[in-house]
């Protein structure tokens, strides 16, 4: 990412992703949950984290030169940063949790309903959590999707399968606002069983030796940072020798742009 890599927040989805498109929660309602989080040197392209989003919000307010977005309101900021991603005359909508996820600060579950935007947003920006999901968060890079890759090659869609993703957020959600561990393993296991089942290929059969080696105990749970790998978001309350060897930590951003450091 060059020196862009440090000039703007990064966002992680961490459960509940696809919900963000129309196509999806006609079939079943349900939330996508983000996570607002400072740079890493890891983080990279082409690996599920908005980086296409990002690079719009860099330009739009030069981020990259010293400059920052206005002294508005986060959702505000988002909205205008997702309008100007996705003109009116778009081909391709992007998600509306792209935009929100890089400008809401701390943790935030989106209900999506059939519409691009959500018709309610839940935040949490407390300490305790905060620190608490650092803690039990692992991210493992993984190969990069791959030049030419469709996620939407095949597709399943059936209020079923979109359920099963709404599941998997709801059950996110609650080990979050829990501090439950367990459920939030759940939680992104289940997401990923919903993307398999909905969109096959965003998990694809190349990808099972990848998260093989984090199910089990003690680990809670997993599912890729987007379709097709990029990182594997482990969820484990304790260390251990594959995860100290593979996997590293993030840092939540839990302030408003002009209040919190980059």
């Amino acid at each position: 990412m060059g020196d862009d890599l440090h000039h703007f927040p990064w966002r992680i989805c961490l459960a509940g992703g696809w919900l963000d498109q129309p196509w999806v929660s006609k079939l079943h309602p349900g939330s996508v949950i983000v996570v607002n989080v400072y740079p890493h040197e890891m983080f990279k392209t082409r690996s599920g984290l908005a980086t296409s989003t990002r690079t719009v919000g860099t330009k739009l307010w030069g981020t990259d030169k010293g400059g920052a977005p206005p002294d508005e309101d986060p959702m505000k900021l988002a909205r205008f940063l997702f309008n100007c991603e996705n003109p009116v005359d778009c081909e391709y909508v992007s998600g509306s949790q792209d935009a929100l996820g890089l400008m809401l600060p701390g943790i935030s579950q989106l209900n999506y309903d059939g519409k691009y935007w959500p018709k309610s947003v839940d935040s949490v920006t407390d300490k305790e959590t905060m620190e608490w999901l650092e803690k039990v968060l692992w991210v493992v890079p993984l190969p990069s999707r791959p030049q030419g890759y469709n996620p939407l090659k095949t597709q399943n869609l059936t209020a079923e399968n979109a359920k099963k993703i709404a599941e998997g957020s709801r059950l996110a959600w609650q080990g979050i606002t829990t501090k439950n561990a367990s459920l939030l393993g759940r939680g992104l296991t289940t997401t990923m069983q919903g993307w398999s089942a909905l969109l096959p290929e965003t998990v694809p059969s190349y990808s099972h030796s990848w998260y093989q080696p984090y199910t089990g105990n003690p680990y809670k749970g997993c599912l890729f940072s987007g379709a097709g790998g990029g990182f594997l978001l482990v969820v484990s309350d304790e260390p251990t020798e594959l995860l100290e060897k593979t996997a590293f930590k993030i840092n939540i951003k839990t302030t408003p742009w002009l209040k919190g450091k980059l």
